[in-house]
């Protein structure tokens, strides 16, 4: 008998898995189940007016790409370097009907339980117990929002992503928790004229905004993170990130003028707005505390302009349960009071694992946040959270590595438990105020790095083999992309990072090596 895979949840994460597989297992019985009844997944079919915070180049699937790192010339009005409105899941409907995965997936179709029973899975679906020999679970982090103890009225996601817009929430006061891309997101939209309504965003502590485009060159600012700069030790890079990014508020138009870029849009804030954008751009940097600075950069900027416009007040934490009452932003002595009448809570996502095996299976459990320790052929797919970056191309390069290690194309790693350990102890410490069992962090890079060095893939021709090309690889913007392009290939990218920034990276290579040494020797 054929033996048998499970995929369950169709979004990004499980389409992409069910391409690899199906590539990787053609002997095998390959079946994925959907919950909703559609297979473009949370950000498919957005609310009016979307636009991703990581640009359409590297976002897409490097086995199905749809552009290249181009620039439109307009100077960021179209945010046409990005997915809008329903793009995104146009582009997913347009790569399942490409490789012929909807014959696979099953819509409409509940994973009520998984457990192990000997050596098979056993799963309860649409009321029926099925065996699998493997299971990939790729239901997704934004499965489940963290729920906030209060009885005032909670906005859902659901509601707040209304395919129809938020026309019916106007005329209230509306307190947001949560400094994250969902949250300033949330208000604000909430906090459009139109509305009427009054917003505040309640953050616990500041928050490093990245423009979407940014100042240097005004590109998209995914085309200025090359291999050069992802090849200074993550201490060295966040370091100096700090600085550059207090310098890059503080003298914007300093910048703007040393890396011309193209036409300038004219900005349609009134100067003093802008003045309060600046001045509040400063205070949440400011405020954000060295570890979370480096651990989390907000990609949504458009809500600044809201905040230079008043129309969001940014509180600091609720003093009560009732939330009527803040500290000030950046003062414990000040007090803002307000009267909401709704909730929105964004603090993350609670872990579906515990809720699909009777809590057998924590996202703890996963070396690398992919392969089960103990329990071969468990695995997950898109359960890593970037720092900066995006889930789809990350859950490309996991995919690529379950379903090679069940196919026994990569080998399970013998002393699994040991490096696991390791794993663990090294990322307790450098994200000690994040749960692991809800969410598995990663720099997006680096961590694909480790994957494509145990499936031996290179990012470009090496320096021996292509000089030239080694070198151009490392200027152009990074993308998973370069995983899977062909010696030489990469001398058709383009590239954005001026050339003072690329010799002072260069520059500073002899410290970074130095740093690295040191701290091998230390560890």
């Amino acid at each position: 008998m054929k033996k048998r895979l499970a995929i369950v949840g169709g979004g990004s994460s499980g389409l992409i898995t069910l391409k690899m597989a199906l590539d990787f297992l053609a002997d095998w019985e390959i079946v994925c189940f959907e919950k909703s009844d559609s297979i473009v997944g949370c950000w498919g079919n957005p609310y009016p007016g979307f636009v991703s915070t990581s640009t359409r180049y590297a976002t897409q699937f490097a086995c199905y790409p749809i552009c290249d790192a181009s620039v439109n010339e307009d100077g960021g009005t179209s945010r046409e370097e990005f997915f809008r409105e329903d793009e995104y899941g146009a582009y997913l409907t347009s790569f399942a009907e490409h490789f012929g995965l909807r014959q696979h997936i099953q819509l409409s179709t509940q994973v009520e339980n998984i457990r192990k029973e000997s050596d098979q899975w056993k799963m309860d679906v649409g009321g029926k117990t099925t065996s699998f020999d493997a299971v990939v679970i790729c239901s997704g982090l934004a499965a489940t929002p963290k729920p906030v103890d209060c009885k005032l009225p909670q906005l859902s996601a659901t509601e707040l992503n209304h395919p129809d817009g938020l026309g019916h929430i106007s005329g209230k006061n509306i307190v947001v928790i949560g400094g994250g891309e969902s949250a300033v997101d949330y208000a604000n939209r909430l906090a459009k004229p139109m509305l009427n309504n009054q917003v505040l965003l309640s953050l616990r502590s500041g928050v490093r905004v990245s423009p979407r485009y940014h100042p240097v060159r005004g590109v998209p600012s995914d085309f200025l993170r090359n291999r050069l700069m992802l090849s200074v030790d993550p201490d060295i890079r966040n370091w100096l990130g700090q600085i550059f990014v207090k310098l890059r508020i503080k003298h914007e138009r300093r910048f703007r003028k040393l890396f011309p870029h193209r036409q300038d849009v004219k900005n349609s804030e009134a100067d003093h707005e802008i003045k309060r954008r600046k001045a509040w751009t400063m205070r949440l940097t400011a405020a954000a505390k060295d570890d979370l600075f480096n651990m989390f950069h907000n990609k949504s900027d458009d809500f600044l302009e809201a905040v230079g416009a008043e129309r969001i007040r940014i509180v600091g934490t609720a003093t009560n349960a009732s939330w009527n009452e803040f500290n000030g932003f950046d003062s414990a002595s000040d007090r803002v009071s307000f009267e909401p009448e709704l909730l929105v809570p964004a603090i993350g996502y609670r872990s579906t694992l515990g809720k699909l095996t009777d809590e057998q299976i924590s996202l703890r459990d996963f070396y690398l946040g992919c392969i089960h320790c103990s329990d071969v052929g468990m695995f997950l797919v898109g359960f890593a959270r970037p720092i900066i970056g995006n889930i789809p191309t990350i859950s490309e390069m996991q995919a690529h590595y379950v379903c090679g290690q069940i196919a026994g194309k990569y080998e399970r790693p013998n002393d699994i438990e040991r490096l696991h350990a390791n794993d663990q102890r090294k990322r307790n410490a450098r994200f000690a105020k994040l749960d692991g069992a809800s969410v598995y962090p990663v720099e997006m890079f680096p961590y694909c790095d480790r994957l494509a060095k145990l499936m031996k893939l290179k990012t470009g021709p090496g320096l021996l083999e292509s000089p030239l090309g080694w070198w151009k690889s490392k200027l152009s913007p990074a993308s998973t992309l370069q995983y899977f392009k062909k010696s030489g290939a990469e001398s058709d990218a383009r590239r954005y990072m001026p050339a003072s920034l690329v010799a002072f990276i260069v520059f500073m290579k002899p410290i970074d090596w130095a740093w690295k040494a040191w701290k091998t020797i230390r560890n």
